[in-house]
């Protein structure tokens, strides 16, 4: 812990994380809430196998690989896990354990983790999310299960083990590019959050990021078609 917070006040919070998966979107989701609602770093996970990596930003100062935000957002209480990093293959099941052994330790009322989700799997377009129950969580989400499909790396650790532990909540799997950074569908991920804790949370900064990397993938796009087009006319085969 970096800052010390009575257990009193961490009983009873929301904790919410994801990781670095498809498109980022836990990733991205997590640190989002961090920034728009302003909590404060309160501590960090430290691992044997450390990230040998960090980054200064004006916004959090020097940035540790796993920290622990915490904050108080119309009468609830947050608590943010922001995985900066992925976990060492070799220790990813400690790691899960440890976080779902310390939020049941802490009391929290429930906890939303975030992934990406495959968009082969839209039954709709109008489809956006899908969503798994865990640790006995009773209500319901606005949107259909994700059943008998695999779940794979980090998160499914940590689900596996809130679940074992008894800490009620939700795994919340929103639609996204599979192979690069989606701002967009971690977007939908905080309003889900957002209905979840009862208001709205800005999402601005996440659709001007999205926008951003869009442009530059149909730029991106725009050149390869002229290579193509160019090497066509040379009569020169193209392996991509």
């Amino acid at each position: 812990m970096l800052e010390n917070v009575p257990d009193k006040d961490l009983e009873g919070s929301i904790f919410i994380t994801g990781f670095q998966g498809f498109g980022m979107v836990g990733y991205l989701t997590s640190r989002h809430l961090v920034l728009e609602l302003k909590l404060k770093r309160i501590g960090f996970i430290r691992t044997k196998y450390y990230p040998e990596t960090t980054i200064y930003t004006k916004e959090t100062g020097v940035v540790y690989p796993f920290e622990l935000y915490y904050g108080v957002v119309e009468g609830k209480k947050l608590l943010v896990l922001v995985n900066n990093g992925t976990p060492n293959v070799r220790e990813r099941t400690d790691y899960a354990e440890l976080v779902a052994r310390w939020v049941k330790e802490k009391k929290v009322s429930k906890t939303i983790l975030v992934g990406g989700l495959d968009p082969s799997l839209k039954e709709s377009e109008d489809e956006k999310y899908r969503w798994v129950p865990i640790g006995g969580y009773q209500e319901r989400l606005n949107a259909k299960l994700l059943e008998s499909r695999h779940i794979i790396g980090p998160l499914a650790l940590l689900m596996i083990f809130m679940d074992a532990y008894k800490v009620p909540g939700i795994a919340l799997f929103s639609y996204t590019e599979l192979y690069r950074p989606d701002p967009r569908a971690s977007a939908v991920a905080v309003e889900v959050i957002g209905d979840i804790l009862g208001f709205k949370i800005d999402t601005t900064r996440l659709l001007e990021e999205a926008k951003i990397i869009e442009s530059i993938e149909a730029e991106r796009e725009k050149m390869l078609k002229s290579v193509e087009m160019e090497e066509a006319e040379k009569g020169h085969p193209i392996y991509l």
